[in-house]
């Protein structure tokens, strides 16, 4: 049993890979996107402040363009890590998902920790008293992470329900993935409360048989249910909405804030040459495409235009 258990993880872990990789690799295939053009641009620096532009300048295009990757950073970063634009346009809502993130924030910490003491235990180092402190970091976090995301869960569940905007966009995978989650976290504390061994000893072990192949089973049956809901819903997340998790840099570096004018780039004026060859199968009256123009033809013609006897 246990090592179809582990045989699972590792399955699970290389899907999920492989499912992330094709789809970054689908969207880097995709024909150039419409721009999203919304000011202020964290890559304009002292700029970005007042939500200025570098096309403001007199000349602009004559011009070299500077940009700032440490705006940028902690634009993504600000985003990323405490979801700035939710808690500006929509406090309601950030109260309860902060905490749902906050939380896997934590986990993603605990696990990192954990990682670092099992590799250094593979390795023969004794334990001493800085893996004893992370030991006792990743219990803390492990729990914090836990209520967050199962408060979190429940939170946002009773919002899409209750809010009459929100329900209108809620669907059935909504409502299974923070399902899933709550149940992730719910299984974790039952582990983390209810085991004769530490949440950190636990997934010490787990870990210490993932890297060295030697499987043996976890003293604890809830931490064993975690670790499954977990693996599913590692498989789960880049098939569903929430692979945002990932693709959150290609949505705010290339779409958001990708504002770097066609004349500066050689990419670009590619990308538009090959979609400007697309046919148009559009039949409004205003583009009168129908398969048969291309956007070429579309853009150099006026279909409003009486035909010539």
């Amino acid at each position: 049993m246990s090592s179809l258990f582990f045989l699972f993880a590792y399955g699970a872990i290389a899907v999920s890979l492989v499912i992330a990789l094709c789809k970054i690799r689908h969207y880097l295939g995709n024909p150039a996107h419409v721009r999203w053009e919304l000011y202020p641009v964290a890559h304009e620096g002292k700029k970005a402040s007042y939500g200025g532009s570098f096309m403001e300048e007199t000349d602009w295009w004559t011009k070299s363009r500077h940009t700032s990757l440490v705006g940028e950073l902690k634009g993504f970063l600000m985003e990323a890590l405490f979801l700035h634009a939710t808690f500006e346009h929509n406090i309601k809502l950030w109260l309860r998902t902060y905490p749902f993130h906050f939380g896997i924030y934590m986990l993603f910490g605990g696990v990192f920790l954990t990682v670092i003491t099992t590799v250094a235990q593979i390795a023969g180092i004794a334990p001493g008293g800085m893996m004893h402190f992370f030991a006792r970091v990743v219990n803390a976090i492990s729990l914090f992470g836990l209520l967050g995301i199962l408060g979190g869960s429940i939170a946002l569940i009773m919002r899409r329900r209750n809010d009459p905007g929100l329900r209108k966009y809620t669907s059935n995978e909504h409502y299974l993935n923070l399902g899933l989650f709550a149940l992730f976290a719910v299984l974790g504390l039952l582990a983390w409360t209810c085991s004769s061994q530490s949440f950190h000893a636990l997934t010490q072990a787990f870990f210490n048989s993932l890297f060295t192949f030697k499987f043996a089973p976890s003293a604890s049956c809830f931490f064993m249910l975690h670790v499954l809901v977990g693996l599913l819903l590692i498989m789960w997340i880049p098939v569903g909405h929430m692979g945002h998790v990932f693709m959150k840099y290609f949505t705010y570096h290339d779409i958001r804030w990708g504002d770097e004018p066609t004349v500066y780039s050689d990419k670009f004026k590619k990308a538009i040459g090959k979609a400007l060859q697309y046919p148009v199968s559009w039949s409004a009256p205003h583009i009168k495409g129908e398969g048969k123009k291309t956007w070429v033809d579309i853009a150099t013609t006026n279909p409003a235009k009486p035909k010539e006897d």
